[in-house]
């Protein structure tokens, strides 16, 4: 019956669908992961950051092979926006990006003592 159901329905309509029913399973969790007292340092420190560099244009730079492959050097004097373990490469870049951003909060866990 799922296999005919998602047989039938447009890829879109199913990937929320099924995103609407992670979320629902995920309603227990969310008080306790918003009020978490880290959590709530980290929507202060943010909102601190808001606009500061309204106007100014800026790169995310994503994960992947290819960024050994790209130039990213000319990104040097603008602000970035690196993407979970990036600062991996920084030795081979020659810089560091301007901020760090994970979204997922095991990576964060994991991998937190391993920035410097």
């Amino acid at each position: 019956m799922k296999n005919t159901f998602k047989g039938i329905t447009p890829v879109p309509v199913w990937q929320f669908a099924r995103n609407l029913v992670d979320s629902f399973k995920r309603l227990p969790e969310l008080p306790g992961a918003y009020f978490h007292p880290w959590q709530r340092e980290s929507r202060r420190r943010l909102a601190l950051l808001k606009d500061i560099h309204h106007g100014k244009r800026a790169f995310i730079i994503g994960n992947g092979p290819s960024l050994r492959q790209t130039d990213l050097g000319r990104l040097r004097n603008e602000f970035t926006f690196g993407m979970n373990r990036i600062y991996l490469l920084f030795p081979e870049l020659g810089f560091t990006t301007t901020y760090f951003v994970s979204i997922n909060s095991l990576v964060i866990e994991q991998f937190k003592d391993g920035v410097s």
